[in-house]
C-alpha cells in the first residue's frame, strides 16, 4: 500500500508539472534531410478492411477503451477526418521521411525500413529495433492493439502505426515523429526512449504537450478538450504500463485515476489558458 501511494504521488506530480497551451507553437524543421517517398511505397498506407479481424480486434481492445473511457480507442476503424488530421500535421511539420500506417500489418516492409534507417547507429538499431519488430510480427497490433501494444511511433523504423479513430491520439503519435526528427543525436534519444518508465515519461510528455499546442494553434477547441480527456490519463498509464505491455494490469488502473482527474481539471481551465496565450502573443 505504501508503494502504491508513492506511485500515485509521483504520477500526480509528473502530470501537474506538464502541459500548457500558453506558449507559441513551433512547426517542425527536421535536423536531417528527408528522402521522398515513391509511388510504389507511399508515405500513407492503410490496411485492407477485414470485417471479422477488425471486429475481433475491436473487442480485444476493451482494456484500452476502459482505461481511456472512449469506445474509439483502438477500434480499427479510422475515419477519413481523423486520417486527415494526421496527414495535415505531417505536411505542416515537414515530416517527409516518416511512414504512416493506418490499421495495417506490414512486417516485411517494416523490417526493410529498419535496415534502411541510417539515422540511428546500426548496433542500437538492430538490437532495440529487432525486439520491437519481433513483437510487431508475432503479436500484430492489427489484432491485439489495446490489449498488447496499440497506437505507437517506432523510432527505429521511423513509422507511425495508428489503430484508433481519435485525432488527439494520432497527433500525439505524429508529435513523437516530429520530436525525433529534430534531434541531432537520434541514437541516444531512441535509446533513452527504450528505458522503461523514465525514458517514456519524458518523451510522452513532450509529444502530448505538442499535441495540446497544435490544437490551440488551430483554435480547435473540440480536439483540445478531447486531448485533455485522453492524453493526460494516457500519460499516467506509462508508469503502470511499464510493468508490462498488457493495458489492464492493476498498477495501470491505479495510476490512470489521477490522470483522468487532472485531465478534466485542465479541460475546465482552457478559457483561462487561452487568454494567457493571447496575452503572450501567438
Amino acid at each position: 500500500m505504501k508503494y502504491s501511494f508513492l506511485l500515485f504521488i509521483s504520477v500526480l506530480f509528473s502530470i501537474i508539472n506538464c502541459y500548457s497551451i500558453e506558449k507559441k507553437y513551433n512547426y517542425g524543421n527536421p535536423y536531417l534531410p528527408s528522402p521522398a517517398f515513391e509511388e510504389e511505397d507511399p508515405q500513407f498506407e492503410e490496411g485492407e478492411p477485414v470485417w471479422l479481424l477488425d471486429q475481433i480486434g475491436n473487442i480485444l481492445s476493451f482494456p484500452s477503451k476502459l482505461i481511456l473511457w472512449n469506445r474509439k480507442a483502438d477500434n480499427h476503424d479510422i475515419s477519413p477526418e481523423t486520417k486527415q488530421y494526421l496527414i495535415n500535421y505531417i505536411k505542416e511539420n515537414n515530416l517527409r521521411d516518416v511512414k504512416v500506417r493506418f490499421n495495417q500489418y506490414a512486417p516485411l516492409s517494416e523490417w526493410r525500413r529498419l535496415s534502411k534507417n541510417e539515422n540511428i547507429n546500426p548496433i542500437v538499431k538492430y538490437f532495440f529495433g529487432s525486439i520491437s519488430l519481433i513483437s510487431y510480427t508475432l503479436l500484430p497490433d492489427r489484432l491485439f492493439a489495446g490489449l498488447i501494444g496499440g497506437d505507437h511511433y517506432n523510432s527505429f523504423t521511423n513509422t507511425i502505426n495508428i489503430y484508433s479513430d481519435l485525432p488527439a491520439v494520432v497527433i500525439h503519435e505524429g508529435a513523437h515523429a516530429k520530436d525525433f526528427s529534430q534531434r541531432k543525436y537520434r541514437t541516444l534519444y531512441a535509446s533513452m526512449y527504450a528505458i522503461p518508465v523514465v525514458g517514456a515519461l519524458y518523451h510522452e510528455a513532450r509529444a502530448s504537450d505538442d499535441a495540446f499546442n497544435y490544437f490551440a494553434e488551430k483554435e480547435d477547441r473540440k480536439q483540445l478538450e478531447e486531448s485533455y480527456e485522453l492524453l493526460v490519463p494516457a500519460y499516467s498509464t506509462y508508469v503502470g504500463g511499464a510493468v508490462g505491455d498488457i493495458k489492464a494490469n492493476p498498477v495501470t488502473v491505479l495510476t490512470v485515476i489521477p490522470g483522468h482527474i487532472y485531465g478534466w481539471y485542465k479541460k475546465g481551465s482552457i478559457d483561462e489558458q487561452w487568454e494567457a496565450r493571447k496575452k503572450r502573443g501567438k
